[in-house]
């Protein structure tokens, strides 16, 4: 019997499903891409330096924050700047705001129907009006932070390279901050009622990976920690192999031959004890007991990252309220090689660049989508809900396949970048 699903809703992008079911078992269960190669690597060379992470924000309208700021971390280490501080709480802060929006996003408008059945918003909408007038209000702020401190809300304006070109005014910060100190608590309410459903009965043992830090919880800079063991960014990229065949458009990747999952499950699972203190009342509360394999708790570690962001926000705020202006420092050379790894929201996002005299010469872009397709894949082969498949309705069995794929929160326009 084969299963296929020509369309899956409410995923960022275009991508469908098939898979033969033989004695009840799912085999050669895969994703096929609905989209075109955009061929940006290929786009971005022989341009000037500052003009990649320009065209890589353009890769995805839901994170171009991390694809511009990503950019910049390979350029700067390409050149060897170090950042002034200032300028790093700013981009954390955009990186919070980043993480908000599309968090929110993804929580409550892509995945909650699948708790309930609904078969559409409207029917979520009309169930629960409190709580999406709540999610509207939490994504406004994450949209208010990226759009203050970046410019604007897509395709930000004040990164450069050594740092941001603008710092924005005390009055903005601090009504940025008052913002977040009130909408908190609209975060935790929301973040314990994911708390409170019922998520699938699935194990399937894999490596997690993801930005690590001793002095915080990850996002913006670190070293690559899987599997219990820790590398820097550019010796992590050595044991990741991307391949991609014929009949596919995006690319998968393995870490040393074996699949690996990256993305909010994978952070709590590599560095819960760095979470802000109400992120880890709800953690400790939560059904997830590190290290977790079940992929559908990566919802639920959303929703603690989600109070994580507004807790790390209302920090960042009160540094940069405090901070001086120096906020840029200017290259001394523009020929070198460079790799930044920063976490986006679907997991960890990597540029690797090589540039001369201000021209990049190659570009690699290694995208959490593609890192998490090849596991996605093992996944619903393995599913234990998905055995005796033969048993089910058409639509209970393409129901829990959707479920299943929307847990990861796949990104199809970052795939085929």
């Amino acid at each position: 019997m084969k299963i296929r699903i020509d369309h899956i809703a409410k995923i960022e992008g275009h991508a469908s499903f098939t898979a033969d079911i033989a004695k009840g078992d799912m085999k050669s269960a895969r994703i096929k891409i609905e989209e075109g190669a955009r061929l940006f690597e290929g786009i971005m060379q022989n341009r000037k330096d500052e003009e990649i992470p320009e065209l890589g924000s353009r890769i995805c309208g839901v994170c171009p924050v991390v694809h511009s700021l990503t950019g910049f971390k390979s350029i700067e280490s390409a050149y060897n700047i170090s950042v002034p501080e200032p300028a790093k709480t700013l981009r954390k802060l955009m990186m919070m705001g980043q993480l908000i929006n599309s968090h929110s996003l993804h929580l409550f408008f892509f995945s909650l129907s699948d708790f309930f059945g609904f078969k559409s918003d409207l029917e979520l909408i009309n169930e629960y009006p409190k709580k999406t007038n709540d999610a509207v209000k939490i994504r406004d702020v994450g949209n208010r932070i990226v759009e203050i401190i970046g410019g604007r809300t897509v395709h930000p304006l004040t990164p450069a390279i050594g740092g941001m070109r603008k710092k924005p005014e005390k009055q903005k910060l601090e009504k940025l901050l008052k913002d977040c100190k009130n909408t908190l608590p609209k975060v935790i309410k929301l973040s314990e009622f994911f708390n409170q459903l019922k998520y699938p009965e699935f194990t399937r043992k894999t490596m997690h990976a993801s930005l690590t830090s001793q002095d915080e919880y990850a996002i913006y800079e670190g070293n690559i920690k899987i599997d219990n063991k820790t590398f820097k960014p550019e010796e992590f990229i050595t044991h990741v192999k991307e391949f991609q065949s014929y009949d596919k458009v995006a690319k998968r990747t393995k870490f040393n031959e074996e699949t690996y999952l990256t993305g909010a499950l994978s952070r709590i699972n590599n560095n819960k004890e760095k979470l802000n203190k109400e992120a880890k009342k709800l953690l400790s509360k939560s059904n997830i007991e590190t290290p977790c394999h079940n992929p559908f708790y990566n919802i639920l570690a959303q929703a603690i990252e989600l109070i994580h962001c507004f807790e790390e926000s209302i920090k960042l705020l009160e540094k940069a309220i405090k901070e001086e202006e120096n906020i840029r420092r200017e290259p001394m050379g523009r020929t070198g090689k460079g790799i930044g790894a920063i976490e986006a929201p679907r997991g960890t996002l990597f540029y690797e660049c090589s540039i001369e005299d201000g021209i990049t010469k190659k570009v690699n872009i290694i995208t959490p989508t593609a890192q998490n397709m090849a596991n996605l894949e093992g996944d619903l082969e393995d599913f234990e809900e998905m055995h005796n498949f033969d048993k089910l309705s058409k639509k209970e069995r393409q129901d829990k396949i959707k479920m299943l794929i929307r847990a990861y929160d796949p990104c199809v326009t970052c795939s085929v970048h």
